[in-house]
């Protein structure tokens, strides 16, 4: 039974009727942790600070919201200003290199910044990259809820599609805190917002304006940028095959298969794989196999996952490309933004 089937309430039936009110149990417990924890920040406690500006990019539910998209477009912007960012994250689910697939694809994506898997201490983290790397600026990956480190710009942000993790806290639903918590955000950035209709957008804007009074509600979209293959070089339009089956081990592996099909590519078969699976030489073998048996003529997968397909080292006896993504702002939406990041660096 899928999880997001099952808490969203689309699974019908006794069973998963018995196991909601399981996991609602589980989540009172849950809702008391966070809020013991998030009233010992908000009464007080004291927290750390790096001697240079910190930008945290985060968001209030689990899955993919954009984060990884969004921690590049701040290193791209940073590094064309002149700094030198480092980012910092936990490293959850790190592979043998110490690195989280979001961070050895940025690592991939944007040699020039830092990279550091920090592990829980993230402050540590910073510290090292000052030191060892010389960064002058720290973007904080999936830092919303590390209040341990101070920040100069809180940004977070919020998928369209999914926005409030079906109203309910882990793991009753998908929320990692209260919608209420918004009030610590500096900006909020939807994303996804094309995949909605134009009053769903406007009524989420809306009571978002509501939740995080005076802070910037901007507008991005996932927009696909081009294929890469293995090894990170960008493939002609020309090469790309046209019936592909799609492999993913993401939250919402449905949004990368729209994606795929909004560019007019039709899969021939779908591999999803649970969130942060790491791939397995068997795994390569039963991917070629669902190629073979579907009349596929590639591979395609999240740039995420083609870093990890391609660690695998593998011979693959068929084409095995990545759908690269980028985060783009909407209208006028990139300039608030530079322009808060550059306040935010300027006053720290």
């Amino acid at each position: 039974m899928p999880l997001e089937e099952l808490i969203s309430g689309r699974q019908s039936g006794v069973a998963a009727a018995c196991l909601r009110t399981l996991l609602g149990a589980a989540s009172h417990g849950y809702a008391l942790g966070v809020g013991v924890r998030n009233r010992w920040y908000d009464t007080g406690r004291p927290v750390r600070r790096l001697p240079v500006p910190v930008i945290s990019v985060g968001n209030i539910t689990v899955g993919g919201t954009g984060k990884t998209p969004m921690a590049l477009w701040l290193c791209e912007h940073l590094l064309r200003a002149g700094r030198r960012p480092a980012v910092v994250s936990r490293g959850y689910r790190s592979s043998a290199t110490g690195f989280s697939d979001e961070s050895a694809m940025l690592a991939r994506r944007c040699p020039q910044a830092v990279v550091v898997a920090a592990g829980p201490d993230r402050c540590e983290g910073g510290r090292t990259a000052i030191r060892q790397h010389g960064a002058d600026i720290i973007v904080l990956d999936d830092g919303f809820q590390h209040r341990r480190l101070g920040r100069d710009l809180d940004v977070v942000l919020i998928d369209a599609t999914c926005p409030f993790g079906y109203g309910r806290l882990l793991p009753r639903g998908l929320l990692r805190e209260p919608p209420a918590s918004l009030t610590r955000a500096d900006v909020l950035v939807v994303t996804r917002a094309d995949q909605v209709s134009e009053p769903e957008l406007q009524g989420l804007r809306k009571r978002l304006a509501r939740l995080a009074a005076g802070r910037p509600v901007l507008r991005a979209v996932h927009r696909a940028t081009g294929f890469v293959a293995l090894d990170g070089s960008l493939m002609e339009a020309s090469a790309v095959p046209r019936r592909p089956v799609l492999v993913a081990a993401i939250a919402r592996p449905a949004a990368f298969e729209r994606t795929v099909r909004d560019m007019g590519y039709v899969p021939a078969a779908t591999c999803w794989y649970p969130d942060h699976h790491a791939y397995t030489a068997a795994d390569a073998v039963a991917l070629c196999d669902r190629v073979r048996r579907n009349a596929a003529d590639a591979l395609l997968a999240t740039e995420k996952d083609a870093v990890k397909l391609a660690a695998l080292r593998f011979d693959w006896p068929c084409p095995v490309l990545a759908l690269r993504v980028d985060i783009a702002f909407l209208d006028d939406d990139a300039t608030i933004m530079a322009d808060l990041v550059h306040r935010a660096v300027a006053g720290a």
